[in-house]
């Protein structure tokens, strides 16, 4: 039986939450005021400097119960509505629903943006650069399997810059059909990359199942979804999406897995004093070449994050090399320290600076 007090609790919540609401509704009409001005200059209505900003302004002003990751979800959120009150941006991912991809774009664009899932990394950058889509979600790195090459070798060749970055912890989920006893399970079917990362756990927990690969994840929880006495090896979202019970969590061996993707679109965001740089370049194959290609960073007292070769595929034996910088190209610092830089390079390429995401935020 409800008492008295709990009664008035909830009372108070049902006038925060008029509270809440009106102010909801008072802030989208704002957004699209604002939105009504960026038309008239063809501004972008996705402006992940601004978003980024008031996300860790918010996050230092928190004083709680409410953790910070929820305050940047309940936002992100907030931003997708305002964006889906005037034209949202219409975003390229790679499919199908529930994969990694998926999430990260969920997680950068919310609900209310639409999602269009691509074939391959190739399609997304394509869909990109002929306007069908505003932006696009890539992986660029993962925290085990280190860059990923397709869109490293896709940037190569595009003028699309990256706007923002996102991690994404990757944890998996056993799911099935209906519940299940683990011991009348006879196929565990997923993508080749998640049954290693879980090979451990299912060696111990279901010694006699036959483990099945798929392209993605996603196909696994499909085939799942219309089978008996098997189980799929997913992400929570894609039991969800699918409709699967889940039967155990967090399969993975190493808990620190993470993967890191990007927006990639046509903008370059705004200096947050909180940001990173990222680059590609090849030097000429001689002694010393790197070395004084990178010595400019160490004069001008530029933090490199990041630095990573790529095999050149028109020459056999040389390289290019991907690097991460501290800060924004507009600092005056990193452009010295670039250009000079590009007096040591038979390649540069510029990939854009954007808000730096921590990935304990993720």
């Amino acid at each position: 039986m409800i008492n008295n007090y709990v009664n008035d609790l909830r009372k108070q919540i049902d006038i925060i939450d008029d509270k809440l609401l009106e102010l909801l509704n008072k802030r989208i009409k704002i957004a699209i005021d604002i939105n009504k001005e960026k038309k008239k200059t063809a501004a972008p209505v996705y402006y992940p400097s601004r978003e980024a900003f008031i996300i860790n302004r918010l996050m230092r002003l928190n004083r709680g119960p409410l953790k910070n990751e929820f305050i940047k979800h309940i936002f992100k959120e907030v931003f997708s509505a305002s964006r889906a009150s005037v034209t949202p941006p219409k975003i390229a991912f790679l499919g199908p629903e529930g994969t990694w991809a998926h999430q990260a774009a969920l997680l950068e664009f919310g609900n209310s943006s639409p999602l269009v899932p691509a074939k391959n990394i190739s399609e997304i950058f394509n869909e990109v650069e002929y306007s069908n889509c505003d932006f696009g979600v890539v992986p660029i790195e993962n925290s085990m399997e280190g860059t990923v090459p397709q869109t490293l070798d896709r940037f190569i060749d595009s003028n699309l810059l990256i706007a923002r970055e996102i991690f994404v912890p990757i944890s998996y989920v056993l799911a099935a059909k209906e519940k299940t006893n683990l011991n009348t399970i006879k196929k565990v079917y997923s993508h080749p990359q998640a049954i290693a990362q879980c090979r451990r756990w299912i060696r111990e927990k279901l010694p006699n199942a036959l483990t099945v690969d798929t392209d993605s994840t996603s196909q696994a929880a499909r085939i799942v979804q219309q089978t008996v006495s098997s189980v799929a090896i997913v992400s929570e979202l894609a039991a969800r999406l699918y409709k699967l019970k889940i039967l155990a969590n967090r399969l993975e061996e190493n808990p620190n897995n993470v993967t890191r993707f990007v927006v990639i679109g046509k903008i370059m965001p705004d200096r947050t004093d909180n940001d990173k740089t990222s680059i590609i370049f090849a030097v000429k194959h001689k002694a010393g070449a790197l070395y004084s290609a990178l010595k400019p960073f160490s004069d001008y007292r530029v933090n490199l994050t990041k630095i990573e070769s790529r095999p050149l595929k028109k020459k056999a034996w040389e390289y290019l090399f991907f690097v991460d910088i501290d800060g924004h190209i507009e600092d005056q610092k990193i452009k010295k320290a670039i250009a000079a830089l590009k007096l040591h390079t038979v390649f540069f390429k510029f990939l854009g600076s954007y808000p730096k995401t921590k990935q304990e935020n993720a």
